[in-house]
């Protein structure tokens, strides 16, 4: 096989697992997609911003100091 030959075919196999390649990253990627949208779907929204984070935060707060003191009173 002459010089010019091999390289082109060299060319051609490196191109085949370059599109190879890109083939498995968008097929892994697809899939951590898939993987983020169930995950978002279970996640709870905010929807005023982080003021009304903290504000669920601290409703919780209270909420399980409440039933803390449930137990304290509970007798032995």
């Amino acid at each position: 096989m002459a010089p010019q030959q091999e390289l082109r075919e060299m060319a051609r196999l490196a191109q085949e697992a370059m599109e190879l390649a890109a083939t498995g990253q968008k097929a892994a990627l697809s899939v951590l997609l898939a993987e983020m949208r169930a995950l978002a779907a279970l996640l709870p929204v905010s929807e005023t911003g982080p003021e009304s984070a903290a504000e669920e935060a601290e409703r919780r707060r209270l909420h399980e100091a409440e039933v803390e003191a449930g137990f304290d009173n509970m007798p032995v």
